[in-house]
């Protein structure tokens, strides 16, 4: 055994995935951090349209009403109300799923990032540390606490995405049958998130290169077909009883409206050659915490750049891991490039849970320049991301604070100026409250008709035939962070006689 940790490279056939009973303790540890820190942090509310979404689904699911919108997230669904069910609160169970899915995501990494560094001949022991940096690093990540305890499916489809590598990644020393659990698994993640179809490379890679094997008498490609059909009926079946019209016209219109029309592809992108740097900065800010105060951001972005030089030196990386890794992580990534927003932030959560396995790699050939350069990135971003998710906890959308201002003061009414998904939040509300979508030259007249019923008349743009006659009595801000594309500032307009206007203007940030 070499100074540098690095052992010679593991012969073909040795077990790599087999880790010791103090490893995985510590790993568990980490995993129970993370929750702890995630459900005291956690958002209390729904966080977007999406969110409002699958609350609704999980009290009752129906893709026809849009409870949820297609593919219907199944299995996420079917998770949510188990977590529902025991927390006795849909949107509580749903903020819980998340939280518990995106610590958990920590254990999978870990696991890979052991197994790579292992399989590019690293002592135990070295690996042991590779996989806990990767952990640590996950665990406090912005995306990973902030983003991934909001209500989306995103968290938990990462976490299945990441269980799913870690099979693969076991099975490279295994029999077939650790490939056919691969494949349900993947078959199972789809009704999750349909687009973990595309981390699905190393079982379509295992099938090419067995092509010519059969198990058990079955050829070894109709085999993987086979359990990953299985994977997938339950939840396709369970749509199909429920919802069959539906799901042959939601896909139409939600596919050919996410490639063409308003899903920010790279068909529907105005630059699209800026994608791959606007990519890398979702990445760095909202990812890692690049962003934060001038002195915190400096040093998150230093230290990951030391990690990333750190755990490149190592050199070429080959190897039955290496390729599996690949086939999972370049089909996949170079989908969420091309298919997906990659300025929404919550898309690009893999591609930061790949970085942080890479990121373990530190610790192969430098490992006390690498130790330091990840305890230094630890702490920074978990300067960063516990600040965050506090005042995302204590700040919910902007949508959802009109909502508890207007039911203060109902019967209330709102004059929605350019900002229709108001409305959209403003559906669920117990309170007497009403609000329509106009033009600002349709406030005064809508003032008319809801001030004859009674009711406080609020816009969010003051007419201009009569701008004196207005008074702001509340202004709301936020994190774009959280969610870009929810409104991030807003003022709220009340007539110079109403006694919201009496009580004098704002102009401060309502946090409530």
């Amino acid at each position: 055994m070499n100074g540098t940790g690095i052992a010679p490279a593991t012969r073909p056939g040795e077990s790599l995935d087999a880790p010791p009973t103090a490893w995985t303790a510590v790993i568990c540890g980490l995993v129970v951090i993370g929750i702890a820190l995630r459900i005291p942090t956690m958002p209390l509310t729904a966080d977007g349209v999406d969110s409002l979404l699958f609350i609704r689904a999980v009290i009752r699911h129906s893709v026809a009403e849009g409870r949820p919108h297609w593919p219907g997230y199944p299995v996420y669904i079917w998770m949510g109300k188990v977590f529902a069910y025991a927390a006795g609160d849909p949107t509580l169970g749903l903020h819980l799923l998340s939280a518990f899915a995106s610590a958990l995501t920590a254990w999978p990494l870990a696991y890979v990032t052991r197994a790579w560094a292992l399989s590019l001949g690293a002592t135990a022991s070295r690996a042991g540390w590779c996989g806990w940096a990767t952990a640590a690093l996950w665990l406090v990540t912005p995306i990973g606490w902030v983003i991934g305890g909001q209500i989306l499916s995103d968290p938990v489809g990462l976490f299945f995405g990441a269980l799913l590598l870690a099979v693969c990644v076991a099975a490279v020393h295994r029999g077939p049958g650790a490939w056919i659990a691969a494949a349900v698994l993947g078959g199972l993640a789809a009704g999750i998130r349909l687009v973990d179809v595309t981390m699905l490379g190393p079982v379509v890679a295992e099938a090419w290169r067995r092509r010519r094997e059969r198990w058990r008498g079955v050829p070894a490609p109709l085999a993987l077909v086979m359990a990953g059909a299985a994977g997938v009926l339950p939840w396709l079946l369970w749509l199909a009883v429920r919802d069959p019209s539906i799901l042959v016209l939601g896909a139409s219109s939600h596919v050919g409206g996410h490639f063409l029309r308003w899903g920010e592809t790279l068909w529907t992108d105005h630059h699209p050659l800026t994608r791959p740097l606007r990519a890398l900065h979702t990445v760095a800010v909202s990812g890692l915490g690049a962003s934060a105060s001038p002195g915190r951001g400096v040093v998150v972005s230093a230290a990951w750049i030391a990690i990333l030089v750190l755990a490149s030196a190592r050199g070429r990386w080959r190897g039955a891991v290496s390729r599996v890794i690949g086939f999972w992580a370049v089909p996949h990534l170079l989908y969420i490039l091309v298919g997906h927003d990659i300025d929404y932030p919550r898309y690009l959560l893999s591609a930061v849970a790949f970085l942080t396995v890479v990121g373990g790699l530190a610790l192969l050939r430098f490992p006390r320049a690498g130790t330091a350069a990840i305890i230094v990135a630890v702490g920074a971003m978990a300067t960063v991301s516990g600040p965050l998710a506090l005042k995302q906890r204590r700040m919910p959308p902007i949508e959802i604070r009109v909502e508890r201002f207007l039911a203060r003061r109902a019967p209330a009414a709102l004059a929605a100026v350019d900002h229709s998904g108001l409305q959209f939040f403003l559906e669920d509300t117990a309170a007497d409250v009403v609000s329509m979508g106009v033009t600002t030259e349709g406030v005064a007249s809508m003032r008319q008709m809801w001030e004859s019923a009674g009711r406080e008349v609020f816009t969010t743009d003051p007419p201009p035939q009569d701008p004196a006659g207005w008074v702001p009595v509340a202004h709301f801000c936020t994190d774009r962070l959280f969610n870009p594309y929810l409104i991030q500032d807003l003022w709220l307009f009340a007539p110079v006689s109403s006694a919201a206007a009496r009580a004098g203007p704002v102009t401060a940030c309502d946090e409530r």
